[in-house]
């Protein structure tokens, strides 16, 4: 748990949430949105889809039939938190993109009923998210501690530096799978110099697999309403003249890339322009702007690239479909990588 300070009451049994609101102008950073729609193909990061409007249909495509991924890792972790209790021992628990800590509240109460007191620390860019994380644990058990941490991956990581004992870091809802290679990398140099050898990194990632289940999931009803959800986003925050009437939402599986891909494909020609970013730009009939990728991985060379980086695997779980994995990590004393833009694989 965390180490008592002047600012921060520590005692178990207690909630705090600490760090300053991440700047809209970081986390919307105009200037990255103006060079990646300047490239070909044409690309919106998907921090975008993540408004209210866009965290409200991400909700109610977990509730989607087709859309396997919540409720099979949920399945994953409510069947298995007690076998990861017993993996670990005693840990503090460190959740990045945290949300509602929905899932977690099922390994909070399987360290609790093993070993006691527990310290839960969750990270996550939005503080209304961590204090309905903070609710949901608080409804579980009242024997830990709740520490949440406002900032993004890298800042949020700084910050758990202040804990001390065995750590377990976790990454749920396949959220490693939406990271392009290079910020694959850096979380995984930020989670290197977080943790300290000995220290666990739990992670969810989704498999790959049948063209026609992947493409399900990615293409419901739901699906289109938050990939349509990002072009509003935009029009909103940058004053904007996205029609969303003349896009249409495409998701398909890219193969040879292992992944699945969201695109917006403009049904006519037109000319966009984002008046707050001075930037306009022409749209011809058919093209395509991608707007997410959810990596389908083949688990030895997922479990390569974590290796290539310290963490060694330790145990996995699958489903009885073996559609989705959670894997368990632990930091080495010698990692192979450390500050080394190697390419990784996916």
């Amino acid at each position: 748990m965390p180490r008592q300070n002047q600012t921060e009451n520590t005692l178990l049994g207690t909630c705090n949430i600490i760090g300053e609101d991440v700047p809209e102008h970081v986390l919307f950073d105009g200037g990255a949105l103006v060079s990646s729609l300047s490239e070909n193909p044409r690309r919106i990061k998907s921090i975008y889809y993540y408004d209210d409007n866009g965290s409200k249909m991400f909700e109610r495509l977990c509730h989607e039939e087709s859309y396997y991924l919540f409720r099979t890792e949920m399945d994953i972790i409510t069947n298995n938190a007690k076998v990861i209790a017993d993996l670990t021992g005693v840990v503090s628990l460190i959740e990045l993109g945290s949300g509602n800590a929905e899932k977690t509240t099922r390994l909070v109460g399987a360290y609790v009923e093993r070993y006691g007191p527990t310290s839960y620390t969750a990270i996550d860019i939005n503080r209304s998210i961590l204090e309905r994380a903070a609710e949901n644990i608080v409804s579980l058990t009242s024997d830990f501690n709740f520490l949440g941490i406002v900032g993004t991956y890298q800042t949020g990581l700084a910050r758990t530096k202040e804990l001390y004992g065995r750590k377990l870091l976790i990454s749920l809802g396949s959220a490693i799978g939406n990271l392009y290679d290079d910020e694959l990398y850096s979380l995984l140099c930020s989670a290197q110099a977080a943790l300290s050898p000995g220290d666990y990194f739990l992670v969810g990632v989704d498999l790959d697999k049948e063209t026609e289940i992947l493409e399900a999931a990615y293409n419901n009803q739901m699906a289109i309403l938050g990939n349509l959800c990002v072009l509003q986003h935009l029009n909103w925050r940058f004053s904007g003249n996205f029609d969303i009437f003349q896009f249409r939402h495409v998701a398909f599986h890219n193969k040879s890339l292992q992944r699945v891909e969201a695109h917006l494909e403009a049904m006519q020609d037109q000319s966009i322009n984002l008046r707050k970013l001075n930037f306009c730009f022409q749209l011809e009939k058919g093209e395509m702007i991608r707007t997410e990728i959810m990596r389908k991985v083949e688990l030895h060379a997922f479990h390569d690239i974590f290796i290539e980086y310290g963490f060694h695997p330790v145990q996995h779980w699958t489903d009885s479909h073996k559609r989705y994995a959670v894997c368990l990590f632990q930091l080495s004393d010698e990692p192979t990588k450390f500050g080394s833009e190697a390419p990784l694989a996916g």
